[in-house]
């Protein structure tokens, strides 16, 4: 089945919501990023900066038009 979990552009478990190292954080929500497209910009008042560019989130057993198989190695 083509969905994202199984795309190249899918980076599972992408994003972590804690200030914690990526390698100590596990996300146990089948959410991650696509990279399909470049970031978009996310308008944040709160921050600093005003925002941040991020790849949108997406949930695993998502699909769309652009899927990529992954290659096994």
């Amino acid at each position: 089945m083509s969905t994202c979990l199984r795309c190249t552009h899918f980076l599972e478990a992408g994003t972590n919501p804690t200030s914690s190292p990526p390698g100590l954080y596990r996300r146990i929500d089948n959410v991650g990023l696509c990279r399909r497209s470049p970031p978009i910009w996310i308008a944040d008042p709160d921050d600093e900066d005003g925002g941040a560019f991020c790849f949108p989130t997406i949930h695993e057993q998502h699909s769309c038009g652009d899927f990529k198989p992954r290659i096994s190695i």
